[in-house]
């Protein structure tokens, strides 16, 4: 049976955090691997949201469905879902700064939140011909008489195979490839455009692209030979890939990224030859590839229990879990102070991890953020003498009466109705504030709790 300690480290990079009924129901099961296949049981369908009638502009649209995607991450039965489509949208990235449509990203982020943990190669064709990614990466503007090489350099560059793993003619045979695929500037959906496309056949990664009959799938042609028989040229500038199989080589670029995202420490090569083992063995089916992640022993060592700072997203979503508090569409202006605003990556590689979001600017930005949720969860102090949180409530007469002299006993009674562990130290620094506070200040322990490195770190 697998530890409790370990299925709390589990749930906390899986689903954001361990809640006790989680680690309850995952504690008793037989093994390690049947909580993870629990954890990624997900519904075929999380559902999606429209706009209201108030969001006239697109930021302001791209704003509600911010905060309702933060909303399904801290309120979703299974959070697995929504935390790998926060990984795809870090990594097939497409950003509404240039997209400018709130509906395509939807289109984009629903996509990840249904597919996320299906199969890599058919999410990769499918958010290739989306609105949000033909804008984003100027593939709506490549035709066989003025080429657009954005996209298909990015696509292997970023998105599958990873740096020097291509030579500049198959990034011109690739655009080629996918010239056709462009935006219907009235109705802003999807448009084939026949007269455009680029039919004649290529010479790509070792293979030749552009032969079938159905001329539109001759984009999809480029990621098959990627995932597929593709060879690495002998001229490409990594040197140590050249001639080796592209499949073998995008699912170490894949592994390497995921584990990044999950696990925060640099992979040895025997974790991201297992792991890209299971991607390539499984015809890159996503859940098979997560689960060799989530079953190695590396993944539960101390160097990694301890090596994940959260990201601000995360951050957001532990928070609300903890005050039980749902998302302002004004957050999305906290989360950009955080360093990653939804719907906003920086730039086409996305999202940094771990080390990246610790700064000054940034940590003032998550004090800010808790300070709002407080600001919530105090509402009703004044008002009814009171404060909700997700175990239970807590009255004024019990903080300033029951526990004025029990200040030990007043800080484990907050951490267990926000449901949250901490580590002995901050436990005695909470203390020590309560101790010193006023009365009329004791309320902040939420917020102090919600600033704990404990909660910043996943």
């Amino acid at each position: 049976m697998p530890t409790q300690a370990d299925i709390e480290h589990l749930l906390r990079r899986t689903e954001f955090v361990a809640k006790p009924e989680r680690v309850a129901q995952l504690v008793a099961l037989p093994s390690l691997r049947a909580a993870i296949a629990n954890i990624l049981t997900v519904p075929a369908d999380p559902g999606s949201m429209t706009f209201s009638d108030a969001a006239t502009t697109e930021s302001a649209k791209g704003n509600e469905y911010s905060a309702y995607w933060l909303g399904r991450m801290a309120s979703s039965p299974r959070p697995m879902q929504e935390r790998m489509s926060l990984f795809w949208h870090g990594h097939f990235v497409s950003s509404n700064r240039k997209v400018l449509n709130a509906a395509a990203m939807r289109e984009q982020v629903d996509l990840y939140r249904r597919t996320g943990l299906g199969n890599v190669r058919t999410l990769a064709i499918a958010m290739s011909t989306q609105v949000a990614m033909l804008k984003y990466l100027d593939n709506y503007r490549n035709r066989n008489t003025s080429r657009n090489e954005n996209f298909a350099r990015e696509l292997m560059e970023l998105f599958l195979l990873g740096v020097g793993n291509y030579t500049e003619a198959d990034v011109q045979a690739a655009s080629a490839a996918w010239t056709g695929h462009s935006i219907d500037s009235t109705t802003n959906t999807y448009l084939w455009r026949p007269t455009w496309h680029d039919a004649t056949r290529k010479s790509f990664l070792g293979r030749t692209i552009n032969s079938g009959s159905d001329q539109k799938l001759h984009g999809a042609d480029t990621i098959n030979v990627m995932l597929g028989t593709g060879l690495v040229p002998s001229t490409a500038t990594n040197t140590a890939n050249r001639g080796r199989s592209t499949k073998l080589v995008a699912a170490e670029h894949l592994s390497r990224k995921l584990w990044a995202e999950f696990a925060g420490t640099t992979p040895s090569t025997t974790v991201i030859t297992a792991m890209r083992d299971a991607l390539v063995s499984s015809g890159f089916a996503i859940k098979p590839w997560v689960t060799a992640m989530l079953s190695r022993p590396e993944f539960y060592t101390a160097e990694v229990k301890r090596g994940l700072v959260r990201c601000p997203i995360d951050a957001a979503v532990a928070g609300m879990i903890a005050t039980g508090v749902t998302p302002s569409t004004s957050w999305v202006y906290d989360l950009n102070d955080m360093g990653q605003r939804p719907l906003h990556p920086p730039n086409v590689s996305g999202w940094r991890t771990n080390g990246y979001w610790l700064n000054a600017a940034a940590m003032t930005a998550r004090a800010d953020l808790a300070g709002k949720m407080y600001s919530v969860v105090k509402s009703t102090y004044a008002t009814e003498n009171l404060m909700r949180l997700p175990g239970g409530t807590i009255t004024r007469e019990e903080i300033e009466v029951t526990y004025r002299y029990r200040q030990p006993e007043l800080v484990q009674r907050m951490c267990d109705l926000m449901r949250v562990r901490l580590c002995a130290e901050s436990m005695t620094a909470l203390n020590g504030f309560a101790n010193v506070a006023p009365l009329y200040q004791r309320p902040e322990l939420v917020k102090l709790i919600l600033l704990t490195p404990d909660m910043h770190i996943a």
